[in-house]
């Protein structure tokens, strides 16, 4: 066996390289041991991703062709960038863009009016350049809110229910949406049935009950998206992880719904939850677990390179197949966006005056998985000495071998990496993320 990479970042260094330490056969060490079980194959990966939000696009739009190419080559190039493979748009407004915006007028039951118009001015654009730099991006859309016509609360924002008589309506306008980015050249193969179902909001949401997600799956959006000749993958929850494991249950204990239903999406703003992830997963092994969203506040940013590195390797080893982050990138100020809100960081910034782009410590973090983890890799089973030190492996389509190695803790820690009856090797630094490639 070979190290044919190895690359580790901390607060001071980024993706730097290190010596690369020779395999030993090694039956006999013990106590530092961080474990690849070479045979125990898991999960297919589907690949990384970030949403395409009117905030990302309204950045990306002030900057020059050259730093739009770099914008581009940093996220969707295989060979240079982290190489996406996932995008999430927004079915009408949400938090992160300018202004509050439907495609109809207000009352329109038959969709006479509608028109995708706002979404025309950045977001289209943008989509379309990212589609040219990566044309099998797998794009998903997330509606935030119905418009305010028709909710329980005449309001995007501050939650609501979708009124009854609104339900296939609602449904229309959304083969309407899809239909339309696709006579744009946009396909989109798959939608969360809400973002954050669960929450009311100073900004648009909506409010469902498992029930009534299932509801509009099975007896709306279902029977019309067929009727318009749409496929569809249907994603369910599109929320946070502490609850993730009870709603799907609730939600898929109708056999119809379930037949329909093609994966689950979790949030990471209530804290780790793996177990819950994992858990999910044993339950419904066949629907694709997705981290629909998740990052970091500005404030935050400081840490966000070992939170995302501790969130993406936690949710990889519990049967997740794919993460998409949110925001591919914002502005000086966190934003835009047209609420009042503390800021959100996104791993690139730019300077829209200047044209400057910032990367920010999550993209490396990314970039540790990104880079070197492809889709169509499977997981491995792993195991750790020390709760500090967390590890993830996965077979590439190549045949090699990428794997992380996060040490959580303030100091250096000595172990041996195991793979095969080998080992090597390693000195992790405090606070740092390694990445190792290895060709068998």
């Amino acid at each position: 066996m070979k190290i044919l990479e190895h690359v580790v970042s901390t607060a001071e260094k980024k993706l730097e390289g290190k010596t690369r330490q020779r395999w030993t056969a090694d039956i006999n060490t013990e106590l530092t041991v961080l474990n690849v079980y070479r045979k125990a194959k898991k999960q297919t990966w589907l690949g990384f991703g970030s949403a395409l939000t009117e905030s990302a696009a309204c950045g990306y739009a002030q900057l020059p062709e050259e730093k739009k190419a770099e914008i581009l080559k940093l996220f969707f190039s295989k060979e240079e960038g982290l190489g996406y493979d996932w995008g999430r748009m927004h079915i009408g407004s949400c938090d992160f863009c300018e202004g509050e915006y439907a495609y109809t007028e207000p009352g329109d039951r038959e969709m006479k009016t509608f028109d995708l118009g706002r979404d025309r001015e950045y977001v289209l654009p943008m989509v379309k350049d990212i589609l040219k730099a990566s044309p099998d991006l797998f794009i998903f859309a997330s509606p935030w809110s119905p418009p305010y016509w028709m909710k329980s609360n005449g309001n995007v924002r501050f939650g609501g229910k979708l009124l009854d008589e609104w339900k296939t309506p609602w449904a229309e306008y959304v083969a309407k949406y899809l239909e339309s980015c696709k006579a744009e050249g946009i396909d989109i193969p798959a939608m969360t049935i809400q973002n954050e179902p669960w929450a009311v909001q100073t900004w648009e949401s909506c409010q469902y009950t498992a029930e009534d997600e299932a509801e509009l799956i099975r007896d709306h959006l279902g029977p019309v998206l067929e009727a318009h000749g749409i496929p569809m993958k249907y994603i369910i929850w599109d929320h946070n992880k502490e609850r993730v494991y009870e709603r799907a249950v609730d939600t898929l204990q109708d056999p119809a719904v379930r037949d329909k239903v093609w994966g689950i999406g979790f949030h990471w703003y209530s804290g780790d939850h793996f177990d819950a992830v994992g858990l999910t997963h044993a339950a419904f092994p066949e629907k694709v677990l997705i981290e629909t969203e998740y990052c970091v506040s500005w404030r935050l940013e400081g840490t966000g390179m070992m939170r995302y590195a501790r969130e993406i390797l936690g949710n990889m080893n519990n049967g997740t197949q794919a993460m998409v982050d949110w925001n591919l990138l914002l502005d000086e100020t966190g934003g835009p966006y047209h609420y009042r809100y503390h800021g959100a960081s996104a791993p690139v910034h730019i300077n829209r005056e200047t044209g400057e782009l910032t990367i920010q410590p999550a993209y490396y973090a990314l970039a540790h998985f990104a880079k070197y983890i492809p889709q169509g890799s499977v997981c491995l089973a792993t195991s750790s000495f020390d709760r500090d030190v967390t590890l993830t492996a996965f077979e590439r389509p190549d045949g090699k071998i990428a794997v992380v190695v996060i040490n959580e803790s303030d100091v250096e820690k000595r172990a041996y990496l195991r793979m095969n009856d080998h080992t090597t090797p390693l000195a992790l630094e405090p606070r740092s993320i390694e990445t190792i490639l290895i060709e068998e």
